[in-house]
């Protein structure tokens, strides 16, 4: 039987039990503007990417008073991570989060877009990759701060274009990775992780 909303017990009942599981309260002044740390929008060039079935999922560690700062990201013997680089004023253009209300919890859909700027038997492999692949992803934001992408859910290509007369990507190809349903909208590395997961 439905209430005057439209929901049955069932999923009253579980609605009810993930509020009494999770607490969602805030634990400091939300400030229009740090002058401090002050928001510069967009991304550095260089970024890493990462197979996501190379990393020790049970191994990932967190700030102890912060969950959403990764401390250690461990990859499997013999693995690592790869440079990502795009040029142009603006890397990553179209890289962006947003929050998706659902029935019970809201989760975050997480889309990171870039280019590649070459189209040969090389770049054909690496298109088959990213095509089938799942992916983990960190970026510099301009503030320095280092944001993953995909840790969660993976990301996944949801969009591959090549046009070959288009001026934007001077018939590259413009590949658009998503993750959704992810928990949390903003997980970060320090420097120090990111250097170490650097390729030499």
């Amino acid at each position: 039987m439905k209430n005057r909303r439209g929901f049955t017990q069932v999923e009253l009942l579980a609605a009810i039990t993930i509020m009494a599981l999770c607490e969602y309260l805030i634990s400091s002044d939300i400030e229009g503007y740090d002058c401090s740390n002050p928001m510069v929008k967009g991304a550095k060039p260089d970024g890493l990417i990462i197979n996501r079935k190379d990393i020790n999922m049970g191994s990932i560690a967190y700030d102890s008073s912060n969950p959403f700062l990764i401390t250690a990201l461990p990859l499997a013997s013999g693995a690592t991570a790869y440079n990502i680089v795009q040029g142009g004023k603006t890397p990553y253009t179209g890289t962006q989060q947003e929050m998706v209300e659902g029935t019970y919890v809201n989760t975050f859909t997480n889309t990171l877009q870039f280019v590649i700027l070459t189209q040969d038997s090389a770049t054909a492999k690496q298109i088959q990759a990213l095509m089938n692949g799942e992916f983990v992803a960190i970026l510099q934001n301009n503030n320095g701060s280092y944001q993953v992408y995909g840790l969660e859910g993976g990301l996944h290509a949801s969009a591959m274009v090549r046009e070959l007369y288009n001026d934007d990507t001077l018939a590259g190809w413009l590949v658009t990775m998503t993750e959704e349903n992810a928990s949390k909208g903003n997980l970060f590395v320090d420097s120090t992780l990111y250097e170490t997961l650097k390729p030499a």
